[in-house]
């Protein structure tokens, strides 16, 4: 009676849902699965058409959606495609690439959606975070476009959906929900927030807690049955508290869910342990994992995970990364987008010029909130974050395409296969642009302080025009920031990286020459081997001489940062050890530093000195 009761009170309070005035109507059935497909059903009753005299219907599936920025063509994986009229005669269709064109007034539709997972496609292949799963009794990933396409002209009407599932399941979605008995309803506000708002249905595995005043939900499904919420929330809980710091509270949604979907591969975890190295098992590995698209789907308020276990800690190794790349983009594109977002179009997508402002801006302060936040010290962030992307970055062909161009055309190559530096350049086009804001403003302002000024200009619900959004940028900020747009972003010259490092009292040369501290180990001829997620690397092979007298498997504690720290080495003849583990025994060897003279690429130095002028912008940049 309860259930019944509460069932009944919202569809009370969802007016714009429950009346039949116009709207997207879907159903689909979850209990019967036949060769990977799942029935869907469209009502068509209550959609409002243009004219009475209309005799076609389009009814299409995305080409696209925001965020993939790739070529899906959901049409695919539709079949037995079937309209009905009032009568429940049927009505004569036609397919053509992504739409199904009906001839005749429709009032009900048929057909069957087959998963992506499975499908054995190279071209234009469904990144997984934006697929499909029909698991049958087990795992549902409904990433609404490729099952519910939409009749043409119809996108902003109100959207509901039916799932028929088992007792077992649940489906977890930032939509609006409720569930009576084998029923699961979902609603939204149109078919833009219904294909941003992706549904798992399995067995229940979440953890949720608050931020900011937003709830926040973990929702996890593992093939091999691993109950990993409350280990994800452990491993992303300090991270988001930076998050939290960094945006002041002010996060700009009630709830947010993470969607994870967990790959069993932990018959490898002897590859990843270093315990098993067989070139049999090797083989297999690498054609099982072909073509797996790992990684992280971003949505308005939440984000969908397809990430391998590969046994142990593997699966965790990293979370707290990817998570707050994908949580960051509440900022941009959720908050912050142009018209080709805003009113996107599935059928035939126009794409914005301004990549470095989603994915480069988000991936940038997904770095810098974690160093503010002191999650990260300025060493790490620098010299290993920042210099990864530096040398990522220095591939990109600057000359050839300059990243807007890159944005603007990233569904057809060349530029497509650039479009990973969106996360490389354009971080580190984030940095340096964070860096010229604060020297322009002399620290009265940073880039998060702009990317919340436009926030609040736009929000969700208004779209900027795509030619003007520099300008209004730059307007913000200071005159004297056009150029840093003219040369760097739409412009095509080399990022300024040694130059806006100066800025900050930190040393950067792409190629240096000259005294380089001697690797003990290594310079002395030892063949070691790192340990994945462990301190120390393995003696995998002892030279003649054998100056430390080591053996084969010894462990040897990393030192690495004893002799390369962000001021420079240790003065030569500085004495140090070497920490070993043989078995069970653990002793140390004594060494003395030495140098040659040698070559390094993207080198990196703090300033031991810096002017008063470098520290004060070196610490508006490092610091909350």
């Amino acid at each position: 009676m309860k259930i019944k009761l509460l069932s009944l009170i919202l569809i009370l309070t969802l007016p714009s849902f429950g009346q039949r005035a116009g709207r997207h109507s879907y159903t689909i059935d979850l209990t019967q699965v036949i060769e990977d497909r799942v029935k869907v059903s469209v009502d068509a009753r209550s959609l409002q058409w243009t004219t009475s005299k209309q005799r076609t219907y389009n009814f299409h599936f995305p080409a696209t959606i925001p965020g993939t920025y790739a070529t899906l063509d959901y049409g695919r994986f539709i079949q037995d495609f079937q309209a009905f009229d009032t009568d429940g005669a049927s009505l004569k269709v036609k397919r053509k690439g992504n739409t199904f064109t009906i001839y005749g007034r429709p009032e009900r539709l048929e057909y069957w959606a087959d998963d992506t997972f499975d499908a054995r496609i190279r071209k234009n292949k469904v990144f997984e975070p934006a697929g499909t799963n029909n698991q049958e009794r087990t795992n549902f990933l409904l990433n609404a476009a490729g099952y519910f396409g939409f009749f043409e002209g119809q996108e902003d009407l109100p959207v509901s959906l039916e799932i028929i599932k088992s007792p077992s399941l649940f489906g977890l979605s930032a939509m609006e929900s409720y569930s009576y008995g084998n029923t699961q309803n979902f609603y939204a506000r149109n078919y833009h927030e219904f294909l941003d708002c992706p549904v798992m249905v399995s067995r229940p595995d979440t953890t949720s807690f608050k931020l900011g005043g937003a709830k926040v939900t973990i929702g996890v499904f593992t093939e091999n049955g691993r109950e990993l919420s409350q280990e994800i929330y452990a491993q992303v809980a300090t991270s988001m508290k930076a998050i939290e710091a960094f945006l002041e509270g002010d996060l700009p949604v009630e709830n947010y869910v993470f969607i994870f979907y967990i790959k069993d591969y932990t018959e490898f975890e002897g590859l990843f342990t270093g315990q098993e190295i067989k070139i049999g098992t090797i083989i297999k590995a690498i054609r099982t994992l072909a073509g797996k698209g790992f990684g992280a789907l971003e949505h308005g308020n939440s984000s969908v995970y397809y990430l391998p276990d590969f046994g142990g800690t593997t699966v965790l190794d990293g979370m707290a990364d990817v998570c707050i790349h994908e949580f960051f983009h509440i900022l941009t594109p959720l908050g912050l987008h142009s018209e080709e977002i805003g009113n996107f179009d599935y059928i035939d997508p126009k794409m914005s010029r301004h990549l470095w402002l989603y994915e480069g801006i988000t991936e940038y302060f997904a770095g810098i909130s974690q160093l503010k936040g002191e999650v990260i010290d300025e060493e790490t962030y620098v010299r290993n974050l920042l210099r990864g992307k530096i040398r990522a970055a220095d591939r990109y062909p600057t000359k050839k395409m300059s990243f807007t161009e890159m944005s603007e055309n990233v569904l057809r190559n060349p530029y497509k296969k650039q479009y990973a530096q969106v996360y490389q350049r354009g971080a580190l086009m984030g940095a340096l642009l964070d860096i010229r804001i604060m020297e322009l403003t002399q620290g009265q302002k940073d880039l998060h302080d702009v990317i919340l000024t436009l926030r609040d200009t736009y929000g969700p619900e208004n779209s900027f025009k795509d030619d003007a959004i520099i300008g209004e940028f730059v307007a913000l900020v200071h005159p004297d920031l056009q150029q840093f747009f003219d040369d760097y972003v739409t412009g095509r010259k080399e990022l300024p990286i040694e130059t806006y490092f100066e800025k900050v009292g930190i040393s950067y040369d792409r190629r240096y020459e000259g005294p380089v501290v001697m690797d003990p180990l290594r310079d002395s001829g030892y063949k070691t081997r790192n340990v994945r997620a462990t301190d120390y690397v393995k003696i995998k092979k002892v030279t003649k001489e054998n100056p430390y007298q080591l053996q084969e498997g010894d462990r040897v504690v990393r030192y690495s940062k004893e002799l390369d720290n962000v001021y420079g080495g240790p003065a030569e003849g500085t004495a140090l050890h070497l920490e070993v583990t043989r078995g069970d025994t653990s002793f140390t060897i004594p060494y003395e530093v030495q140098y040659k003279a040698g070559a390094r690429k993207h080198f990196i130095r703090f300033h031991s000195n810096p002017t008063a002028e470098q520290l004060a912008l070196r610490n508006l940049w490092f610091q909350n």
